[in-house]
């Protein structure tokens, strides 16, 4: 099923602040009053409107995600980091699980399943604090919740975050 709309944010300007509305041809056209007139016109204004160089930077964000594979690759790099982190895990008995999806997920120090928001309240914020310290400190700039994969990752990268993960395991 396809939304009568869509709002965009944060992957769309490729790093710069940007945000999109996107939406079927009836409804996107009471944005410009040239087609609906004064009566039927609605304005869009916002803090990440029209910012030139986001704009741009957004332009190329498409143009590159177009391309073959670049999903694959994203998906890839984030499969590869979750089943290590989540192998390392299991393997040192700690209680904490990888949840997300491949491009956007993190770890929550928490016992059971992590189905919704009421279940993440009973994870262990402290522990997770010391182990996103713990990456930090080798290099991994996570800040407190979420990992956040790009197709500038590279597989040196992957097996540096991995070798950082066990680290970070190890100290917890």
């Amino acid at each position: 099923m396809t939304p009568d709309l869509c709002t965009l944010g944060k992957i769309i300007g490729g790093g710069f602040p940007l945000a999109a509305i996107a939406g079927r041809a009836d409804i996107m056209a009471h944005f410009d009053r040239a087609r609906v007139g004064d009566d039927g016109f609605l304005m869009q204004v916002g803090t990440l409107s029209g910012n030139p160089v986001a704009s741009v930077a957004g332009l190329a964000t498409l143009d590159i995600l177009q391309r073959p594979g670049a999903y694959e690759g994203a998906f890839a790099t984030g499969h590869a980091l979750m089943d290590g982190l989540t192998r390392l895990l299991r393997d040192a008995g700690l209680p904490g699980q990888v949840v997300g999806e491949p491009v956007l997920f993190d770890v929550v120090f928490a016992e059971g399943e992590i189905r919704n928001y009421r279940d993440m309240q009973r994870a262990d914020a402290k522990l997770a604090g010391h182990f996103n310290r713990h990456l930090r400190q080798a290099g991994i700039l996570k800040g407190d919740s979420k990992y956040y994969i790009s197709l500038a990752h590279t597989a040196d990268d992957i097996a540096a975050t991995l070798e950082a993960f066990q680290g970070a395991v190890r100290a917890l």
